[in-house]
């Protein structure tokens, strides 16, 4: 008599079954990214253990029709929890943190979903196997209701990633499970979670997401009409919030913006099967402006960069339309829309920047990101990150991003968030997350790009402003980068820092950084760097040079640094340029009367007008001083003030003296900035009593761009004639 897994019927159906899979193998969360499950053909819908409702609640490891080694692993009491560990599953499970599960992995046991493969696979096999799967898969999410009730449930259990998840593993048992009594259980569950899923708001990130789409799914299969509307509504509010109207996420993490994608494409499947095409059309229309950005946001390898919290990943297939420009990046220009653009800055705080696009194997493409993070971003997934530089060229990523690392609560992950972990500028102290960078230039043409981001996080710790400029030389293939720092408080040390990931080895000597690297086929290749500073090469360590671009897998590469010295109220600047097309060289001139940069390689040269005018003519800042603080009436108070914009005269300044009165303030004089930015006024005091005095500085009619600045308050004491 034949084994039971060795039977002809077993075997077709297993291989019917799988050739019916969607092609997706990714993790069990979808924090590395996964692909969407899209409608089956109508010979792999009628198969048991298939629900195209299901199917679109969770990104499993593997999402076949059956799963058969990953339930039998269960049946045997293991269930890999892929990138967050392996759990122990007892007869009679705790339900306690395990130690060979991470953080996230202790969390992800309340979720449930990785126990569908028994109920789906139990289904798919029919057998005796199959019908102990099932068995299984009814006990343990019975046994996780009973010893977790409702009223002592932790906060991490009822997290919107962890109960969206469970909430769609009750959708699939309701949905699948071969015993009636069972479907009605799952259905009390459904009710009984839905009231949590629901009172949480639309403020929340990609989870909130997951659980609105799984909450819409158990509303509709065991809730009331206004749980259905409700959700729904809900859904879409969090899509349209998350999702910029240019494609970009506001999570800082193009990774998680692609994850988000997928979200929103099984969204888009579970609105369509239960009827809802208003609503499903408003998703896909979001999905498509995705494309854009992961188009732009892609290197000339098909892996998303590294920005933030995102791991290297690829545009799955089946989310955007076979006419996309993304899908002509996923494929390699195989198929799609090849897209037209260079250069493209995006509303989520993102440049990027290229050569040109290349169809099949690119190892000759330049690609740049900048990271500007000019808009607020949701905090569990964007590092600190402004200012921050990748390029790309010639098949080997130069100068990268640390990546993510692992949601282990490690010192390593701690390290890897930071500024001092990234290829930006570093200041003494740590910058303020909640202050953003702000992009005060940005144009392209078919021969340049430009993107200037100033960034004041440290400004109110350390004192120090920083400004950064990005210039990709098209012409020359050569990457410029123009850096101001101000100290307003202390003299110190910014440090320029570029990060060369694994593989790439660095020589510095004088201004000359000498780099080598190796394409994805194995050829050798060069890239040269020149600074008008003086470079070091440094070892990674644990702070900086350290890379977490695959989840729990880090590398370590090695650090180059060009310090800025700056004394206290005064600007430092320094400009390098990197290449892979030959040796660079840079030289300051004038352009039009403006100052200007001349950049060469290899003897072509392209000479371009610098930030320095830009900065100056964009922000202000106010110093303002008094002869007296002490004066008498029919006595002259000399007032003095300075505009600067990050240290540079501001020339097209107006300032306006003012005098508090009369609960207002009012206007004593308007005067006119010096070529320098310095102005200076004598004010007789014509009354005894506290005399306070600000000034305001404001644009010149016709200039644009200008923020007003304002001056603290002066007090001036009159007393009476003598």
């Amino acid at each position: 008599m034949r084994s039971p897994r060795s039977t002809p019927a077993r075997a077709r159906t297993l291989r019917r079954l799988t050739a019916a899979a969607v092609s997706a193998t990714l993790g069990v969360s979808g924090l590395v990214v996964a692909q969407a499950a899209t409608a089956p053909a109508s010979t792999a819908a009628a198969t048991p253990g298939y629900d195209t409702v299901c199917e679109n609640m969770h990104t499993l490891g593997t999402l076949t029709r059956a799963d058969v080694g990953r339930a039998r692993a269960i049946m045997a009491g293991t269930v890999d929890m892929n990138q967050y560990g392996t759990m122990k599953l007892a007869a009679n499970p705790s339900w306690k943190p395990q130690s060979g599960l991470d953080l996230a992995g202790d969390r992800y046991m309340h979720s449930l979903h990785w126990a569908l493969p028994l109920l789906k696979t139990g289904l798919a096999l029919g057998d005796a196997e199959g019908l102990a799967m099932q068995r299984r898969f009814t006990a343990v999410v019975r046994d996780w209701v009973a010893d977790n009730p409702v009223k002592k449930r932790t906060y991490w259990q009822n997290h919107p990633q962890y109960l969206g998840f469970r909430i769609g593993t009750f959708v699939c048992m309701n949905r699948l499970a071969a015993s009636s009594t069972d479907r009605a259980w799952a259905a009390a569950q459904l009710r009984v979670e839905l009231a949590k899923g629901l009172a949480y708001g639309t403020s929340g990130n990609n989870t909130t997401m997951n659980l609105k789409l799984t909450a819409y799914a158990g509303a509709k299969q065991a809730g009331s009409q206004a749980q259905r509307t409700k959700a729904r509504q809900q859904a879409l509010a969090v899509a349209a919030r998350l999702a910029h109207s240019d494609g970009s996420d506001l999570e800082g993490a193009p990774g998680y913006g692609m994850y988000l994608g997928t979200i929103m494409h099984r969204t888009y499947n579970v609105f369509t099967v239960y009827g809802a095409s208003g609503s499903a059309a408003s998703i896909g229309s979001m999905i498509a402006a995705r494309g854009a950005f992961f188009t732009h946001a892609s290197r000339p390898d098909r892996y998303l960069e590294t920005i933030g919290d995102t791991h290297l990943q690829r545009i799955p297939s089946g989310v955007f339309p076979a006419s996309s420009s993304a899908e002509w990046v996923r494929t390699s220009g195989a198929s799609g829309r090849k897209p037209t653009s260079n250069y493209s800055r995006f509303a989520g705080g993102y440049a990027f920047g290229r050569s040109g696009w290349v169809a099949g194997v690119d190892t000759s493409s330049t690609f740049y990101s900048l990271r500007t993070a000019d808009r607020y971003a949701l905090p569990s997934h964007r590092h600190a990150d402004t200012t921050a530089l990748t390029v790309f060229a010639d098949g080997v990523s130069w100068i990268a991003d640390p990546g993510p690392y692992a949601y282990n609560g490690s010192s390593l992950r701690s390290a890897v968030v930071r500024r001092n972990a990234h290829s930006a500028l570093i200041a003494p102290g740590s910058p303020n997350r909640s202050v953003l960078g702000q992009v005060k230039a940005s144009a392209t043409s078919a021969s340049s790009d430009r993107t200037c981001v100033y960034d004041p996080g440290y400004l109110s710790g350390s004192g120090f402003e920083l400004a950064r400029c990005v210039y990709y030389l098209r012409t020359i293939d050569a990457v410029v980068v123009e850096d101001l720092v101000r100290s307003t408080k202390a003299s110190g040390t910014v440090q320029q820092q570029w990060v060369l990931p694994t593989g790439v080895s660095a020589k510095a000597s004088g201004h000359w950084v000498s780099m080598t690297g190796k394409d994805a086929t194995g050829a050798t290749r060069s890239a040269r760097m020149l600074t008008s500073g003086a470079p070091r090469t440094y070892a990674g360590s644990t702070s900086a040079g350290i890379l977490g671009q695959s989840y729990g897998v880090s590398t370590r590469g090695s650090v180059v640094r060009v310090p800025i010295s700056v004394k206290t109220g005064k600007t430092a600047r320094v400009v390098t340029v990197f290449t892979s097309s030959g040796s660079p060289s840079v030289a300051r001139t004038t352009s039009s009367g403006r100052k200007a940069l001349r950049v060469a390689v290899n003897g072509r040269a392209v000479t371009f007008s610098t930030s320095v005018n830009e900065f100056a003519r964009l922000a202000a800042k106010v110093s303002f001083s008094r002869s007296k603080a002490k004066a008498r009436v029919g006595q002259k108070v000399r007032f003095k003030a300075r505009a600067t914009s990050l240290g540079l005269p501001a020339k097209r300044a107006k300032v306006v003296l003012q005098e508090w009165r009369k609960g207002k303030w009012r206007k004593v004089r308007t005067l006119r900035a010096s070529k320098t930015g310095r102005v200076a006024t004598n004010v007789r005091m014509t009354s005894k009593g506290k005399k306070r005095f600000r000034v305001v500085v404001k644009a010149k009619a016709g200039s644009k761009g200008w923020r007003t600045a304002t001056s603290g308050t002066l007090t001036v004491k009159v007393k009476k004639r003598r």
